[in-house]
């Protein structure tokens, strides 16, 4: 055992006097090692950062569901949630119905009438270039800041404001509660989200292991030359391959040691970043310790793995390291095995499955990411084959990359990696981006306000024109009553009130002008309005005008009711019974302003801030920090690939220097050597861009599936990766090869001491 120690302890000791090349090729690998640890340290914080994210939105949760709280030390609560931009905005109204009142988390005293208490982005909005706009959602004086232990994160935008008119809407839009901290509905993402990020975070962490290994694999040839010396002096092959070992563990313990001090970084900046809507404060990021150790377990492996399987077909002697040339004979039926598994696993989403499940879809596209690697060598030597014969220089590289095609794929699976995971996510960024420009259904409005009260119809046109001042918005509004079935029967109708132009939004009609009527389906002779909303009840029996004529709904309505009635004006009969709801319909033109969605918001809020306003479509893309974040890490990932691609051009340039002595030897023309480079590079490139659109496509289509938007491919999304990932090898290559042209073709890399 005390050798062991002695043998790893004189590697680690030789990987710092090892000269420059050695020097370049602990920071190189000791870079790669770092960034992957800091990934891997963050995501073992994930469990901690969320339980405490909802640790905190747990403590502040106000739902009480059916259950009624009596009156007594109570706070009556309303919901007020909004959106501004791509911000959620979770807004409370509050009044205390006794001095004991239960306080929110966070708020240090209730506030008083029209007066609020206010996250720290939500002020700083506020105080932005367009906070009047958010105002108008929110007219109360800030008085004071809502704590963290109030909110999921530095970036939430929340607020609690006191609202008096609360006590006379207790079981209509208001709620009692005696304490906080009820069930949760934290409102995560949509189904398909967390596939993306998985897809995203295999498609930038798979090449940074693969950037690790060519770190690691660079200035080989010095350690080789070290060992064969140690060879000489009297080591055995084990004692030489622990002090490898031991030389490995250099640059594995420097670089969790910077990736740790990475980590704290990114740790200490958490708070200017946000996924989605979430985010964290820097106190709720570290790791669980047992991940924390697994990271370290994972970092040291991988090097001594990485370090092993370099010396398989090598033998270190004592006049030197020869490396065992055998042709390469790989098997096809084993590659195939992870893709089969991913298939399986992803069956649901391809066979149409109504609710597949997302854990099981995540880990086959993840899965079928991997699955690429074992594939790409196989696909080299089978393009060598297939490709006529030609020059020299194809003859001699079809030679190579039939016998070594693992040799020549290292540095482009890396690519191959990349390209497709970023055909597969801006293809489903770009479908989901064309999407939320419309409503599904065209007939639909982009957004509808929703209140209750009765409503005359001169107030009705009134709130038309309020919504219609916003620019580039088009409004009708229309009181809706619910119409009373038999028991037994399952079919819906409705009641419509409003004047001409705001019917012609919900029915098509062949003319109209004030008194007329219209109805739809069969109603028979006379309608009865529901009085009972949630339990059936009739109530106000109404005769169908003699000359009403028939209509037929559009748009999602025209789904939902089955028989009903239009009317242009509201009839004595009905004058004083109270609608279900008063809805306003807005439809956007294409001139639109972008902060038209604020603006009809803020009119809302003004007409009853308790009134339930809806975007039909979405008021942001909520795939654009995920497109930041894939943009950013595809920079970070290229320029390692380009850097790992430098670093196996040069190497491989440095195993082949005899190979290419000798064609110079006897008499091989220089172009003809470099053309038989280039092609050794290009080839594999081309062999796994092919497999990457592929693979990119499919994954592509199920992220759209799992995303519910419809599936469609840009070129551009297709085209622009497999461009950048071209333009890189081409780049590496071309400028390693061309300065080191004259050295490697010449007859002096025969020379052998």
């Amino acid at each position: 055992m005390r050798r062991v120690v002695a043998e790893l302890a004189l590697g680690i000791r030789l990987a710092f006097p090892s000269g420059r090349h050695g020097w370049l090729r602990t920071a190189m690998a000791s870079a790669g090692v770092a960034i992957g640890a800091a990934a891997l340290l963050l995501g073992a914080s994930v469990p901690v950062m969320l339980d405490a994210r909802q640790d905190r939105m747990l403590q502040r949760d106000d739902s009480v569901g059916l259950h009624e709280v009596p009156p007594g030390q109570t706070l009556i609560v309303a919901s007020v949630d909004s959106q501004w931009g791509s911000n959620a905005v979770r807004g409370r109204l509050i009044w205390p119905e006794s001095p004991a009142a239960p306080l929110p988390p966070g708020v240090p005293a209730i506030p008083g009438d029209q007066q609020m208490y206010a996250s720290p982005a939500l002020q700083a909005a506020l105080a932005g270039p367009d906070g009047d706009t958010l105002r108008r959602q929110m007219p109360y004086e800030v008085v004071g800041t809502i704590a963290p232990a109030g909110l999921s994160g530095p970036h939430e935008f929340a607020y609690y404001a006191g609202y008096k008119r609360a006590e006379a809407l207790v079981g209509v839009n208001s709620w009692r509660v005696d304490r906080f901290g009820y069930s949760l509905d934290d409102g995560e993402p949509r189904q398909g989200t967390y596939v993306v990020v998985a897809t995203m975070l295999a498609t930038l962490l798979l090449p940074i292991a693969i950037f690790i290994g060519a770190a690691l694999r660079f200035g080989a040839d010095t350690r080789d030359r070290r060992l064969a010396a140690i060879r000489l002096v009297g080591a055995d092959s084990r004692a030489v391959l622990r002090i490898a070992l031991g030389e490995s563990l250099v640059p594995a313990g420097l670089g969790l040691a910077a990736g740790t001090v990475l980590y704290l970084l990114v740790r200490s900046r958490s708070a200017d970043l946000r996924l989605f809507d979430v985010s964290v404060f820097p106190a709720d990021i570290s790791p669980v310790p047992v991940l924390a150790l697994l990271v370290v377990a994972i970092v040291l492996a991988l090097s001594a793995g990485l370090t092993l399987l370099g010396f398989r077909g090598v033998a270190v002697e004592p006049l030197g390291v020869f490396r065992r040339s055998t042709t390469w004979n790989g098997r096809l039926w084993w590659r195939l095995l992870p893709l089969a598994a991913s298939l399986w696993l992803l069956r649901p989403v391809l066979t149409g499955a109504s609710n597949p499940d997302e854990e099981r879809a995540g880990i086959g596209v993840v899965l079928a990411v991997l699955a690429l690697i074992p594939l790409v060598p196989y696909l080299v030597p089978l393009a060598a084959r297939v490709l006529p014969s030609g020059s020299a220089a194809w003859q001699l590289a079809s030679q190579q990359l039939r016998q070594n095609p693992a040799a020549s794929t290292r540095a482009v699976t890396g690519i191959v990696v990349a390209v497709t995971g970023a055909i597969a996510l801006h293809a489903t960024f770009g479908a989901a981006s064309a999407r939320r420009e419309v409503p599904d259904n065209p007939a639909d409005p982009a957004y509808i306000l929703q209140a209750p009260g009765p409503q005359t119809d001169a107030a009705m046109r009134a709130r038309t024109a309020r919504f219609e001042s916003v620019d580039g918005i088009r409004a009708g509004t229309v009181a809706k009553y619910g119409l009373y079935g038999s028991p037994t029967s399952y079919a819906s109708g409705h009641l419509v009130i409003g004047d001409c132009e705001s019917l012609r939004q919900v029915a098509t009609f062949d003319r109209c002008a004030a008194g007329d009527a219209f109805v739809v389906g069969d109603p028979g002779r006379s309608i009865t309005l529901d009085a009972g909303k949630l339990d059936p009840a009739p109530g106000r029996k109404l005769p169908i005008p003699s000359g009403a004529r028939p209509a037929r709904l559009v748009g999602t309505d025209a789904q939902n009711v089955t028989f009903g009635l239009l009317l242009t004006s509201t009839p004595a009969a009905v004058a004083g019974v109270r609608p279900w709801f008063v809805e306003t319909r807005m439809f956007a033109s294409e001139d639109a302003p972008a902060t038209a969605a604020g603006q009809l918001r803020g009119v809302a809020a003004e007409i009853d801030p308790l009134a339930m306003f809806t975007a039909i479509v979405p008021e942001y893309d909520k795939y654009a920090s995920l497109r930041v974040a894939l943009n950013l890490g595809s920079a970070v990932i290229l320029l390692m690939m380009g850097v790992g691609l430098l670093l196996d051009v040069a190497s491989r340039l440095h195993d082949r220097r005899r190979l290419l002595g000798v064609l110079a030897a006897v008499g091989a023309r220089r172009s003809t050597v470099i053309w038989s480079v280039l092609l050794q590079a290009f080839v594999p490139l081309l062999a796994g861009l092919a497999l990457a659109i592929g693979a990119g496509i499919g994954l592509g289509a199920v992220l759209m599936r799992l995303s519910q938007v419809p599936v469609t491919f840009d070129a551009a999304a297709v085209l622009a990766p497999v461009a950048v990932g071209s333009a890189l090898v081409l780049a590496t290559t071309v400028g390693v090869l061309l300065p080191a042209a004259r050295r490697v073709t010449s007859t002096e890399q025969l020379r052998y001491e």
